[in-house]
């Protein structure tokens, strides 16, 4: 079971991202041809650490096994959505592959919990996810000025 919570007016999530980096490029995803694009990753299950989640992301939906997954932002991040008071609070790991990945940009289907999702991968470098819709956008502004790389970082945003 996703931890997440779901009413009429507000919604919880706990998540977990994984963010690849070969050569100069980052991968990222979006799901269901969406307007933007986010790092890999998904909902925390009930009883699993934000590490053993995103493992298991990654495993699901790029199909490679993580060698290291060290953890460089938690983020607490508060929106609006549909009217919807939205509340959610993000681990983003940098991942090391078991091997490096040969995919491509490509898409597939995914079977999440039984819901169908078309899942589209892309490499992009960091002059390119400057003109990217790649949310949260301030993730986004951590790949391109390298601040992944500093350490762990608690990150509150909101709106």
């Amino acid at each position: 079971m996703d931890l997440k919570i779901k009413t009429e007016k507000e919604e919880f999530h706990g998540r977990s991202c994984g963010i690849i980096k070969q050569g100069d490029e980052f991968l990222i995803m979006r799901v269901n041809k969406t307007s933007y694009y986010h790092i890999p990753g998904g909902h925390i299950e009930i009883g699993e650490d934000s590490k053993q989640a995103v493992i298991r992301e990654i495993k699901e939906e790029i199909g490679c096994d993580v060698e290291k997954a060290k953890l460089f932002a938690i983020q607490e991040n508060f929106w609006i959505r549909n009217n919807k008071k939205c509340h959610g609070i993000e681990f983003y790991y940098i991942i090391e592959p078991k091997q490096e990945l040969q995919m491509k940009n490509h898409e597939k289907i995914e079977i999440d919990k039984g819901e169908e999702k078309l899942l589209e991968f892309k490499w992009t470098t960091s002059e390119e996810l400057k003109d990217i819709d790649l949310r949260p956008s301030n993730i986004r502004d951590m790949l391109i000025n390298e601040e992944y790389l500093k350490g762990l970082t608690h990150i509150v945003k909101r709106g």
